[in-house]
Parts: C-alpha cells; sequence; structure tokens
C-alpha cells in the first residue's frame, strides 16, 4: 500500500491508516505526528497540504467502518456530489442494529433493525439518495431545526439528486421513527429554492403564517426584466432576501443595490435579512416581515 520510508507528502494525499503506515515502514511514529499531517480521526490521517473536506472526512471515516455500515444523510450526499455540511461536521453512518461499530469523535451512528437501501462504495455501502434523504428528515439526534432539514431537502431536490415524486414514494408509506417529522418536513420543500438559508428564512415566514412566493420576477411597466425576487409578496409589493457574506465581496454590493433601486422605482420595498439576523433572531426577522406586511 505504501511506499517504503516514504518522504513525498503526494504518497498520503488520501486518508490513510496511522498504524499501517508505520507497521509498513512508510512513515516513522514521530514523522506521522508532525506537523506533515493532519489527524482526521483516531489513527486516520492525510498529508497536510490536502484540503479537508467533508467527503474528504467521510473517506477517512469509512477506513474505520465495517463493511456492513452504510454513510448516510448529508455525509452520503457529500459523497454523491452535493457537499452542504463543513469538514468538521460529524460523518454520518446508518448500520444494521447488531453490527458493531464502535464510537468515536466525529462520527455519528444510528442503528435500525429495517433494511437500508445502499449501494457499494469501496469497502463500505453508500445511501441511496432516497435513503440518504429519508435519513436527514427522521433524525432527531443532530438536533437540526426544521427549517434547515427542509433547506438540505430543498438542496437535495434542486440539484437532482432526488425528485419530488421519487422521495414522496420512498417517505410516505414508512413508519419509521421520525416520521411525523420528516412528512412535515416534506410538505415545505420547493426545489427553487437558490440555497440552504434562503430555505430557511422561507420555512421560518411560513410556519409562521406568511406564506411568500418563491423565485418572483419582478418587470417594468414595459415589460423589461429588472430581477428575480428570493422571497416575495406580491400583492404587498414586498420582497424578503436573504444577504449571505458573499454579498459583501468585490462589487456584489454595488450590484445588489443597483438591482434593488431599480425594483424599489417599480413599488417595491425591500426587508434584507442577513446571516446574523437568521441565525441570531429567526423570530425578529419574522416580525420584521409581518410589521412590513402591515404597512
Amino acid at each position: 500500500m505504501f511506499q517504503r520510508r516514504s518522504r513525498d507528502l503526494v504518497d498520503f494525499i488520501e486518508p490513510f491508516v496511522g498504524s499501517h503506515a508505520v507497521a509498513e515502514d512508510a512513515l516513522t511514529l514521530l514523522e506521522l505526528r508532525s506537523p506533515s499531517f493532519t489527524r482526521l480521526f483516531r489513527n486516520v490521517y492525510v498529508a497536510s497540504t490536502t484540503e479537508v473536506t467533508h467527503s474528504m472526512r467521510c473517506r477517512a471515516a469509512a477506513l474505520l467502518a465495517p463493511s456492513g455500515a452504510v454513510l448516510t444523510g448529508c455525509s452520503a450526499a457529500a459523497v454523491w456530489g452535493l457537499e452542504l455540511v463543513g469538514p468538521q461536521d460529524l460523518v454520518e453512518f446508518v448500520v444494521p442494529e447488531n453490527l458493531k461499530f464502535n464510537r468515536q469523535a466525529g462520527l455519528h451512528i444510528r442503528r435500525t433493525s429495517r433494511v437500508i437501501d445502499s449501494e457499494p462504495w469501496g469497502d463500505i455501502q453508500l445511501a441511496t439518495p432516497p435513503r440518504l434523504a429519508l435519513d436527514v428528515a427522521t433524525n432527531t439526534k443532530l438536533h437540526r431545526s426544521l427549517p434547515r432539514t427542509v433547506g438540505y431537502l430543498d438542496a437535495f431536490l434542486g440539484s437532482g439528486l432526488v425528485n419530488l415524486a421519487e422521495l414522496q414514494r420512498y417517505l410516505m408509506p414508512r413508519r419509521d421513527n421520525g416520521m411525523v417529522r420528516a412528512k412535515k418536513a416534506l410538505a415545505l420543500v420547493d426545489a427553487r429554492a437558490e440555497s440552504v438559508p434562503e430555505s430557511e428564512l422561507r420555512v421560518w415566514l411560513t410556519v409562521a403564517g406568511l406564506k411568500p412566493e418563491v423565485q418572483v420576477d419582478v418587470m417594468t411597466g414595459a415589460g423589461g426584466f429588472l430581477g428575480r425576487l428570493d422571497l416575495a409578496f406580491p400583492a404587498q409589493k414586498l420582497a424578503v432576501e436573504y444577504d449571505g457574506e458573499w454579498h459583501l465581496d468585490g462589487i456584489q454590493p454595488h450590484l445588489d443595490a443597483q438591482r434593488r433601486s431599480a425594483i424599489e422605482a417599480e413599488g417595491w420595498r425591500f426587508v434584507i435579512v442577513t446571516k446574523a439576523d437568521l441565525y441570531g433572531d429567526p423570530k425578529r426577522v419574522v416580525a420584521t416581515v409581518r410589521a412590513s406586511l402591515s404597512l
């Protein structure tokens, strides 16, 4: 597996089991514990020159997992090409209830007596898209809010990882733990959402009794296109938009101001929601939108 007494970090750009590298004389224990290597899990490392992503950590976790373990949830989505969570988020597994798989920091392991729909992935298994969506929708142990759960489901749908009809057929007949929450989330999904925070904002408003329209085109009186609004209440000409951190970069603030000024000239008003607003006090955001609708 390893080149003996390797000094080239290129040989270690993929996760590896540290004790194996030492046993095969590819590295010394001192070298393994040096700044040249990043520890991903207990006894699993990668060259420090390698960017650590969530999908990278999934490949590392697979080195620890028994063959019957199934990578699932947002971790499986990352392997399928949709990286929604960060490198330090827990790597999610679902396993048969009698399978021995010791817990350790960085892993989230659920057990089930039901069949787990999956396909081979290296030496372990990878959840199918409907199955990973099921695990995201039903998992209450990770303490994800309902808006965040809907945001992930929106992303699965918007990316084409799974379609709504397929997801409904898969979820609706099931009686797994957490299905009440899953069905509530499924009733709130919208594949048109362009980001998870945008989805979360929409869900906070919707569950509060406000029902914004999604991706609303604004035209001039002469029929010219002025822009598309994340969320809007057309009858009140109120737009609600989430400005993530990228809206602060480069010329983006100027472009946003220019677009909004043109739309405001057509009689629209804006409520701008920042990351600090959405994750700091979402109920206050809802109250602000409600008050703006009554003006």
